[in-house]
């Protein structure tokens, strides 16, 4: 989605920078530590979260040197809840890689996991800062609240779209609200500014997870995201926002509750045929106009965030997403 990312922005070269710290990490330690952290890490992941971060701390004083740290500190928690779930998903690809639990064991990608949530604790920590540390401690809850609320509603195809908005903003607007939050708070900026920055990301994230929902269930757009099988979160239960809409329609609901029956498990055949039948409804059009909402609002909230080489930032990435959602 991201392909011209980093050359769209004033910070192509500071996005290096912190590849080059998050290397210097890496090749700082041996043995399966340093494997399993080079597997995640430098996988090739679109740092869109640090990038945002990046973005909203743009000010007069902006100082790579001293962000770059926090850049890497917010990779390292978002690399960490992608290794925790991938254990309770069971998955077997991230990033076109094997998983780490399938390379080695749960108990050592579990380890590295805590391993990288406690370390971007400690790099926030060297901010001497309570904000950003009480920022970073509300996220981390929050993913973890939204890792249970997934699990306890998995298969339950009674759920509505508040439902799935209070899983989203729990597991997915809640990082991307922390990268816009602790950017204004480096940048100095106002409360005003930081609350509006928060706001951001919140419709940010939220538009996100709908993009990333669509693209699970589209052949063409899941050969481009190899960190996914197609239909995985229908395999997986997840209740994602176009089959909500599609289990609307009462018919299609009654063939979706036979199609999964009382099996455990969802194959790959029962997955492509609730696919199929999401594509009889109008799920994917409503689904992909509430992406186009979420940005709208986002857009909204730009034109009351100062600077404007950060205002022309957050455009960009919503300009991004939406040029890349008209492909559903």
């Amino acid at each position: 989605m991201f392909g011209n990312f980093k050359k769209s922005f004033f910070l192509k070269n500071d996005l290096e920078e912190l590849e080059k710290y998050i290397k210097d990490f890496v090749y700082g330690f041996n043995g399966i530590l340093r494997e399993t952290l080079s597997n995640t890490l430098l996988a090739g992941g679109k740092r869109i979260r640090p990038a945002l971060f990046l973005i909203c701390a743009k000010s007069e004083n902006y100082d790579i040197k001293r962000l770059i740290p926090a850049a890497a500190a917010i990779e390292f928690l978002h690399t960490a809840s992608l290794i925790h779930d991938d254990i309770i998903d069971k998955s077997l690809l991230r990033r076109g890689k094997k998983t780490i639990h399938n390379i080695y064991d749960k108990d050592t990608a579990r380890y590295v996991g805590d391993y990288l949530f406690t370390y971007a604790f400690y790099i926030l920590n060297t901010y001497n800062d309570y904000k950003i540390l009480r920022e970073i401690s509300e996220t981390s809850q929050l993913l973890v609240f939204g890792e249970f609320d997934q699990i306890k509603t998995k298969k339950i195809l009674d759920q509505n779209e508040e439902t799935y908005l209070e899983k989203i903003n729990e597991k997915t607007s809640s990082l991307f609200k922390l990268s816009c939050v602790l950017g204004g708070i480096l940048s100095g900026s106002s409360d005003e500014d930081i609350e509006n920055l928060r706001r951001f990301g919140q419709y940010l994230g939220i538009a996100f997870q709908i993009n990333d929902d669509l693209i699970d269930i589209n052949i063409k757009t899941s050969e481009e995201k190899p960190d996914k099988l197609h239909g995985n979160d229908i395999r997986q239960g997840n209740i994602t926002l176009p089959l909500i809409y599609t289990l609307k329609n009462k018919k299609i609901k009654a063939e979706i509750k036979n199609i999964i029956g009382s099996n455990v498990l969802i194959d790959e055949e029962k997955a492509n045929k609730i696919i199929s039948l999401i594509y009889k409804t109008n799920a994917i059009k409503i689904a992909t106009r509430k992406i186009y909402y979420y940005l709208n609002e986002a857009k909204k909230i730009v034109k009351k965030i100062n600077n404007t080489e950060r205002k022309n930032g957050l455009i960009e990435i919503c300009n991004l997403l939406l040029n890349y959602s008209k492909k559903f």
